[in-house]
């Protein structure tokens, strides 16, 4: 987790506010980032940090937008190619509710 996401859940925290944290839990193949990479989403979809950009981080904050309103965390598999993105490779990625 990089610093710049945790001093974002940190400050949450200590406002005790709720955000939303993706984690990318597993990569297969050719994936902008790697599993361990993550990202805090909140709930006018601004962002700290970044779990690779493009179609698959915009699904991935749609997805955190959703849990907002529902409260309950999700585990989500996408295959990059069915985004249409060039690196094709496919990703898991945990949503947590916090």
């Amino acid at each position: 987790m990089n610093k710049e996401v945790m001093d974002g859940i940190r400050e949450a925290l200590n406002k005790e506010e709720n955000i939303v944290l993706v984690t990318l839990t597993h990569t297969d193949g050719s994936t902008p980032r790697k599993a361990g990479t993550n990202m805090i989403v909140y709930p006018d979809a601004s962002i700290i940090g970044t779990i690779g950009g493009g179609a698959f981080e915009f699904q991935a904050i749609k997805k955190a937008r959703e849990v907002y309103e529902t409260k309950q965390s999700v585990y989500w598999k996408c295959d990059l190619e069915d985004l249409g993105m060039a690196c094709g490779g496919k990703g898991s990625v945990l949503i947590e509710y916090i």
